[in-house]
């Protein structure tokens, strides 16, 4: 269990949570209903929260899965983000019903928009994506993706209660099994949550690889979060005597690895729809082109993709705890800039610009959200001990890395 000075420290962030989550609500909804942009700035601060806690449901059946030392560490951390799912099935509900209901967000939702025969969109929307983007289907389809996520939650965290209490390997197993199988079902519903909820906010643009980029966004998220917790809790209790400049020096990698992954994805459609000179998409990359959104696609190649990757190629700064924080802070941060190029531009009011009433009830969604989420993630880690307590293979882990590190 957590120690009593981490206890404290626990309830101390969880009082700070909720102070920023007021003050960010207050803002999102206040400056966002004065601007037209509160449920634009609710939509995009909502995925980037909600890419935390569906991620750490990857990240407890990657463990599974192949897991090794590095991810014993995080196993109870993931599983605590991962039963934040429920709450942000509610969220998401409140956020996409208003959503629905403004055509800024999601034009296609919109019966005068899909009646004007004239309008130059709609001649891009085949009938096959015309029976996907209603709201019926919508609504189906949320229902079922958290479905799958929450039923996947609770027999994992189900399963792995059941080996703290007893140890019978037969849970090692189910656990395994199933991992396999449940990422599978999560890049899919993955997949099409992205299109339902992102690629959507326009209707004319499609991209195969949009999921992907999501999951990227999503997994490199996760693991930064899982850097800034470990430090934190590090000090004292199991983890200090588990947690090693070894352990930081694997999720740095994982770091390295899904910036560059991140990279690709963002420039793939790019480079397609310039290479195959495809007109009829190139709409959503003009939408980004003028105004300050060029300045901002500056700041994404030179700021999201080539700083972290350099800062991450250095060994020194993923051993060294401190480094291995501020720069797992950094991406993070430059994650609201990601999701904000990749969505914000689609709204009719900020094609070629910064819309600063978006920009602004995003950061208030984003801290409101975002300090919700953290209140309940903190109740959840404090329910169960920070390592698991009966799982052969976590002995065997260590002392692998031991031997490693040794030779």
């Amino acid at each position: 269990m957590l120690t009593e000075n981490q206890l404290q420290k626990v309830k101390s962030l969880q009082g700070k949570s909720l102070l920023a989550a007021i003050g960010g609500l207050i803002v999102a909804i206040g400056w966002g209903f004065l601007n037209g942009s509160m449920f634009q700035g609710l939509l995009i601060g909502y995925l980037l929260i909600f890419a935390l806690g569906v991620s750490s449901l990857a990240l407890v059946m990657l463990h599974h899965l192949c897991g090794g030392s590095w991810s014993f560490v995080a196993q109870r951390i993931a599983e605590a983000g991962s039963r934040t799912l429920p709450f942000l099935a509610l969220v998401g509900a409140l956020v996409m019903g208003g959503a629905l209901m403004f055509s800024t967000v999601f034009p296609w939702a919109n019966a005068e928009f899909l009646n004007i025969e004239e309008n130059h969109l709609i001649k891009y929307m085949s009938h096959e994506k015309e029976a996907f983007l209603n709201i019926k289907t919508f609504a189906i389809c949320f229902v079922g993706y958290f479905a799958v996520w929450i039923g996947f939650m609770l027999a994992f965290n189900g399963w792995s209660k059941k080996l703290d209490d007893t140890g019978d390997p037969k849970y090692i197993s189910k656990m395994k099994i199933w991992a396999g199988f449940g990422c599978v079902f999560y890049v899919l519903t993955m997949t099409f949550a992205a299109t339902h909820w992102a690629m959507s906010t326009d209707p004319t643009f499609f991209s195969t690889i949009y999921g992907a980029w999501m999951i990227a966004g999503g997994a490199l998220s996760m693991m930064c979060f899982c850097v800034i917790m470990l430090t934190w809790l590090s000090d004292e209790g199991p983890l200090a005597e588990k947690v090693s400049p070894q352990i930081y020096h694997h999720f740095g990698n994982f770091m390295l690895g899904f910036t560059i992954f991140w990279s690709y994805l963002s420039f793939s459609p790019f480079l397609i729809i310039w290479y195959g000179n495809l007109p009829e998409e190139i709409g959503w990359y003009l939408h980004r082109s003028g105004g300050g959104l060029a300045a901002m696609t500056v700041v994404l190649i030179v700021g999201v993709w080539f700083t972290p990757m350099y800062l991450l190629m250095m060994r020194n700064n993923k051993t060294n705890p401190n480094k291995l924080r501020k720069i797992a802070f950094y991406i993070l941060a430059t994650r609201v800039v990601d999701m904000y190029w990749n969505i914000a531009p689609s709204f009719e009011n900020n094609h070629n610009t910064i819309g600063w009433g978006t920009v602004v009830s995003t950061l208030g969604a984003v801290a409101g959200i975002g300090g919700l989420w953290l209140w309940v993630f903190l109740n959840e880690l404090k329910k169960r001990p920070i390592l698991p307590q009966q799982d052969p293979r976590e002995e065997l882990m260590f002392l692998k890395e031991k031997a490693h590190n040794h030779g």
